[in-house]
């Protein structure tokens, strides 16, 4: 999830279980326990490695058991800081439910989270949630600017953050409900359509929950469509792309089965040339609707080149400064409301 969502939920979790007792302190201090997991982004700045990169976020600091222990560390460092004056309980529960809340809400996004670690490192991932979600985000966000105008002793405070917490949950709660309706409507279509699969996954688009993505595949083809829970045309149309899986065969490394494992096996490949072979993670779906070459259809992909030092992984991105957002968000809202 983005940072914002992440300091809301722990400002609001600050709230409820220190804020009788240290005031507006609890919400700064509840913020910072809500993105603390995050401080692995500060590593991945200064890596300069992609692959690095995707080994490292969303793994040892979101993982369960670190929440679990680094909340004592950061628990004894706030009860000593405010002189005893809270029982050590209380700064646990407080630092444990911020560091929690994060790593949870992460593993609602197609990402993938590495909850479980160090027992494996299989991505959590329940995909019913954009990365990026103002629906989500900004009722919440108003309902704890609510409960602010408040002092920390009115009853009305915390009927606000109560509210704030039925509303972000029960909205989470209908994105799972969305996940089941779409998955249903994907099955359908691929079989009415009569295309083979093997695996089907379905996540939400970016900035909403109502137009969906759905991603399945086999071992030779790979096969990307959309559908809003609003649009009028029943039939869901797919893009094909061959998996072209044999061209692993010579770029078989260590880095390669990194990335597989990454993809959740959602990619294809194609060869740039005999020392270079591009990799399109299909996992977030396709940012451009109208558009089925892989360069144009999807935000960015990843080369692998091979040389007598080995493989190296190198991400391809836009380039942000040239992207036309106003036609992007555009796209997006006809592809939601008008299809």
């Amino acid at each position: 999830m983005d940072p914002l969502t992440h300091i809301v939920a722990g400002a609001t979790i600050g709230e409820l279980v220190l804020g009788k007792k240290i005031g507006n302190k609890a919400i700064i201090l509840g913020a910072i326990a809500g993105d603390f997991p995050d401080i692995d982004v500060i590593l991945t700045t200064y890596l300069h490695d992609d692959l690095t990169e995707i080994m490292i976020h969303r793994s040892y600091t979101h993982a369960l058991l670190t929440d679990i222990v680094m909340a004592g560390v950061m628990g004894l460092i706030t009860y000593f800081s405010f002189r005893k004056k809270i029982e050590f309980k209380w700064w646990y529960l407080f630092w444990v439910l911020g560091m929690l809340s994060h790593s949870i809400l992460d593993s609602f996004t197609v990402y993938g989270t590495q909850l479980l670690l160090p027992f494996t490192n299989y991505r959590v991932g329940f995909n019913n949630l954009s990365i990026i979600d103002p629906l989500y985000t900004l009722p919440f966000l108003g309902l704890l600017i609510m409960a602010l105008r408040f002092k920390r002793d009115d009853p009305k405070r915390r009927t606000w953050i109560m509210r704030a917490v039925f509303v972000s949950t029960a909205y989470l709660c209908l994105t799972f409900g969305f996940k089941y309706y779409v998955h249903q409507k994907f099955t359908e279509e691929l079989e009415a359509q009569q295309i083979p699969y093997n695996t089907l996954s379905t996540s939400p688009t970016i900035f909403n929950s109502i137009l969906w993505t759905g991603i399945a595949f086999n071992d030779t083809t790979l096969i990307v469509g959309e559908y809003a829970i609003l649009q009028k045309h029943p039939i869901i149309e797919f893009v094909k792309y061959q998996r072209n899986l044999h061209l692993e065969e010579s770029f078989r490394s260590k880095e390669l089965e990194t990335m597989k494992w990454f993809s959740q096996g959602k990619y294809f490949l194609e060869q740039k040339d005999a020392n270079t072979l591009r990799m399109y993670i299909v996992k977030w779906g396709r940012s451009d609707f109208n558009a089925t070459n892989p360069e144009e259809a999807l935000i960015f992909y990843y080369e692998l080149t091979k040389s007598e030092h080995g493989v190296t992984v190198k991400a391809i991105r836009p380039d942000m400064s040239k992207m036309d957002f106003k036609k992007a968000f555009g796209q997006l809202w006809d592809r939601i409301v008008n299809y």
